[in-house]
């Protein structure tokens, strides 16, 4: 017999007794709905929250989220194309795309909507959690203490208050279901070709809504390796043969991983482009830094923040290198005496942890590459949102291993019951705390200035948070603090530039726009507001050869047409201003100036023919 036999038995073994007591009760379904209300509950502040950091960009002024004949181009282009389309990026997210299209049909800018929609994704994605956790631990309350963990963790905060971080919650609402249909195809039920079929569908869908898919066939490896051949036999033959045996496996999701990447060769013009160039030996000596952040990150999702401060390690040196890698080091070493315990015992659950623990791992395998993660974005929470559903199994098998003392709660060990309770109020009202830090621009950038008081991009976002609240000379000395340390950060340069101009000093906010420009001159907004600078300043001509620069490099841009067609309208050209206005139309109905311009416009007209 197989030990995957042998595994499925076992739970057969231990759970049968539950399903009897259980057949003809709600009890487990009450108690889910329970965990599932939890975690709305505790996410629920967010219904209050606007849109922060890249939302205003990537959905309201994105005009390709907000028709319906953009759709093609999502499978033609890269995310970000809409805003830099001579740019190269490395996101190809079409499913992605497509749900902020459904989004915004549905709510528009109704802030609250898009929220919702975010909770209720974590919300699906938490009882996915218990699906799996019920399906490869056959212990009902295991996998209700798995998903209460899930679904309650602080460290999703990033994943679900950040509208634009639901591309993890919908990447796993399709990648659980493809492995969990693997998984019922392995087990030889009924119509198994087409739960084979079902899950490569799923693979499918999940690997165009996020790159990070791409560790399905690895996990399936993981399973495989784990769980094939004889339960007696050890040794190097038998991981050959399991390995060989999974191989043999994973070839269809091979296959279609090799069709996935064909097509983001041709859309990206490469699997992927670098966004800071590093040394290998560069990369290599982050590795251990940046994993034990995440890991401690799992075990202790305090003190959560959009920025953090994990630098690049150049060289090997003692503080930075040698002594993370010696923690992890350490890490392994007590992990692996703790699964080897637990195999003598059960070995069923030994190789189960040891699964839980490459599913903390595996999610990180598309992340080494550090290079084509913007510079200081190498560190973020979303990151997490799949590797703590492995730790989450392997905290709710820890758990229900409590059985010290007689007394009893439920039938359950009156000490186990406690610590679920305590674990579950410390990690709720810690996610009902630190989510209320995204709830507008400013929390969001004041709490990442506080924990990263060094971090550039922190105290630049948050300068601009402040200047949209008029806070001018707060924000201009947040500026000046960046660029004194770094007198070529682009975004600084550019925004004291928006802020003087928002100011209505013009001279001062030309000289930034053309140091921006002289820096980074691909971002189209720079251009743009060069370009209502002077034509504030009646230079109408430069102004339109800015503004029409702009248009080139975003012609989707928010407001550019309009101000095109107050250029040419200066200008005596009304023919051409119209066809500005209705352009802006276009993308934007509803556009109250634009709608105006019009008006006017066909009002003078009506009046001319008339005479």
């Amino acid at each position: 017999m197989t030990d995957r036999a042998l595994l499925v038995n076992s739970r057969n073994n231990l759970t049968s007794a539950h399903h009897r007591r259980e057949a003809g009760m709600s009890g487990p379904w009450v108690v889910l709905s329970v965990i599932l209300l939890a975690a709305f509950l505790v996410y629920s502040n967010t219904l209050r929250f606007d849109f922060v950091y890249d939302d205003r960009g990537q959905i309201l002024a994105n005009v390709q989220v907000h028709a319906w004949r953009y759709v093609p181009h999502y499978f033609l282009e890269r995310v970000w194309s809409f805003a830099y389309p001579g740019l190269q990026g490395n996101y190809y997210r079409p499913m992605f795309l497509l749900f902020l299209l459904l989004n915004y049909k549905i709510f528009g800018p109704f802030a609250a909507g898009w929220h919702l929609v975010s909770v209720a994704a974590h919300m699906g994605v938490t009882y996915l959690v218990y699906a799996l956790a019920r399906r490869l631990t056959g212990d009902r309350p295991t996998a209700l203490i798995a998903a209460l963990i899930f679904g309650i963790n602080p460290v999703h905060i990033e994943s679900v208050a950040w509208i634009s971080g639901v591309t993890d919650p919908l990447l796993a609402l399709f990648l659980l279901p493809a492995f969990l249909c693997y998984l019922n195809a392995l087990d030889g039920k009924a119509h198994r070709r087409s739960w084979l079929a079902g899950s490569l569908a799923l693979y499918s869908l999940a690997m165009l809504s996020k790159e990070t898919a791409l560790i399905l066939p690895m996990i399936i490896f993981a399973y495989e390796w784990l769980w094939y051949g004889p339960a007696e036999s050890n040794g190097f033959q038998s991981a050959f043969e399991r390995a060989r045996t999974a191989v043999v496996r994973i070839v269809p999701f091979v296959l279609l991983t090799l069709v996935y990447l064909a097509v983001r060769w041709q859309v990206l013009e490469g699997l992927g482009h670098t966004m800071m160039p590093l040394s290998v030996s560069t990369i290599i000596y982050t590795w251990p830094h940046l994993l034990l952040f995440y890991l401690r990150h799992l075990v202790w999702p305090f003190g959560l923040s959009v920025f953090y401060s994990v630098p690049y390690v150049e060289t090997p040196a003692l503080v930075p290198f040698v002594l993370p890698l010696a923690g992890l080091v350490a890490i392994g070493f007590l992990v692996s005496i703790a699964v080897r315990r637990l195999g003598r015992t059960s070995p069923p659950d030994g190789r189960l942890a040891v699964f839980c623990c490459l599913w903390i791992l595996i999610p990180f395998v598309p992340l080494l590459d550090l290079s084509v993660l913007p510079i200081g974005e190498i560190a973020h929470d979303r990151y997490l949102y799949l590797p703590s559903i492995g730790f989450s199994i392997l905290l709710a098998m820890a758990l229900r291993r409590i059985r010290i003392g007689k007394l009893k709660v439920f039938g359950f060990p009156a000490l186990q019951i406690a610590a679920v309770v305590l674990l579950a109020a410390v990690l709720g009202a810690a996610t009902v705390i630190e989510d209320r830090y995204w709830a507008n621009d400013m929390s969001l950038y004041a709490r990442g200035v506080e924990r990263t008081p060094q971090n550039k991009l922190a105290r630049t976002n948050l300068g601009n948070a402040m200047g949209e609240q008029g806070r001018y000379t707060e924000a201009l000395a947040l500026f000046r603090e960046v660029l004194a340390r770094d007198p070529h950060f682009w975004l600084a340069i550019y925004n004291t530039g928006y802020t003087y101009y928002r100011m209505g000093k013009l001279p001062e906010a030309e000289e930034f726009f053309k140091r921006a420009i002289a820096v980074n001159g691909v971002d189209s907004d720079e251009y743009f507001y060069l370009g209502l600078t002077w034509l504030k300043l009646g230079d109408v001509d430069n102004a339109e050869k800015a503004v029409r620069h702009a248009l080139k490099l975003q012609p989707g841009g928010l407001a550019y047409h309009f101000a095109m067609g107050m250029i040419l309208k200066l200008k005596g050209d009304i023919p051409g201003a119209l066809a500005e206005f209705n352009e802006e139309l276009k993308n934007f109905p509803g556009e109250t100036g634009a709608e105006q311009q019009v008006e006017a416009i066909r009002s003078v007209r009506g009046k001319a023919d008339m005479n």
